[in-house]
């Protein structure tokens, strides 16, 4: 029987409940301790799992007992606190976007080879089932070669999400906007349906309705040129009015694949093959069922020694297309 890992989560806010969640559910991986700035959030969770809390980074390196840390913070402090964990000698799985640039993300990188350390970030929709069959139709070339990908992202936030958290809307502190936070994951499915690094990024980006509350950017449109020939085109907005399902579409030589309310392969001379798409229930169930199946496959790799599908060697891609589109 495999030893048992001992993991530490830094930043319980919303999107830690996930981590949380996975690693309860492993029977090989024990949470050991929570940590955030903020005691009553460290206190609660610390009360919920029956683990020690901390309430700094520093002191949660200097005196826990883990062997990996999921870094579940504001955008601002994902690169210099995983840079200071896996100097300290620890795994690192880290939330999106990895970091506000590639310069951020190449320290990240130099500090996982330095030390002998896994680093993971959390593109968790590329494990999502419609995600992954997606994938294998591609890999498998039945329909040929990817010509295009289209992809659309209609989802609503208002100015009282921006007040709730006084990093949010900041160009130094998230990076961006629309694009950075709520779109990467569309983003990084894009480049990774197109199977080819980019090549070219022409963009757009703007304020609408909440200019005058953020820095950065409320609806982005973007075209893409890939090194194999393939191209895409994806929009992106806070304005919808409502969270819709994510639409993408992957044009190939004999056929498309789409993902939206339905999974959809047509393929030429074949009827229509129709499938439900994965959503957990819950008020954001358009974010896909895919954080567990993420942090399992880290373990995996970290139990194994073996390389993580979504390591910072492949993340840092799509960090180099919001640099393009923000001129970092």
């Amino acid at each position: 029987m495999s030893p048992v890992i001992k993991a530490a989560v830094i930043g319980i806010g919303n999107i830690s409940g996930n981590h949380l969640s996975a690693i309860s559910d492993m029977p090989d991986v024990t949470l050991s301790a929570v940590c955030d700035d903020q005691p009553v959030r460290a206190d609660a969770a610390s009360e919920k799992y029956g683990v020690r809390a901390f309430y700094s980074v520093d002191d949660l390196l200097r005196e826990g007992d883990f062997d990996v840390l999921h870094i579940c913070l504001p955008h601002y402090l994902l690169a210099p606190y995983a840079v200071k964990a896996l100097n300290a000698g620890k795994h690192v799985l880290c939330e999106k976007p990895m970091a506000l640039n590639v310069r951020e993300a190449n320290e990240m990188r130099a500090a996982a080879a330095k030390n002998g350390k896994k680093l993971g970030i959390c593109f968790q929709n590329r494990y999502n089932p419609a995600s992954v069959s997606c994938r294998e139709i591609i890999d498998s070339g039945r329909l040929g070669a990817v010509k295009s990908v289209r992809a659309a992202v209609y989802w609503e936030r208002g100015a009282d999400y921006y007040l709730a958290d006084s990093w949010r809307g900041k160009k130094a502190t998230e990076g961006g906007g629309v694009l950075i936070n709520q779109a990467i994951h569309t983003l990084d499915l894009v480049r990774w349906f197109a199977s080819s690094e980019v090549a070219e990024v022409s963009a757009s980006i703007s304020a609408k309705k909440l200019s005058g509350v953020v820095e950065t950017e409320d609806t982005a449109d973007l075209y893409l040129e890939f090194a194999n020939g393939a191209t895409a085109a994806m929009y992106a907005t806070l304005n919808a009015g409502a969270n819709y399902p994510v639409e993408i579409d992957v044009a190939l030589e004999r056929g498309t694949v789409s993902i939206g309310e339905k999974f959809v392969i047509r393929e030429q001379g074949a009827p229509d093959r129709v499938f439900d798409v994965d959503r957990p229930g819950g008020s954001k169930s358009y974010w896909g069922s895919g954080h567990a199946a993420l942090i399992r496959d880290f373990y995996d790799s970290v139990i194994e020694d073996r390389p993580f599908a979504v390591d910072g060697d492949e993340a840092v891609k799509t960090t180099a297309i919001l640099d393009k589109v923000y001129g970092n």
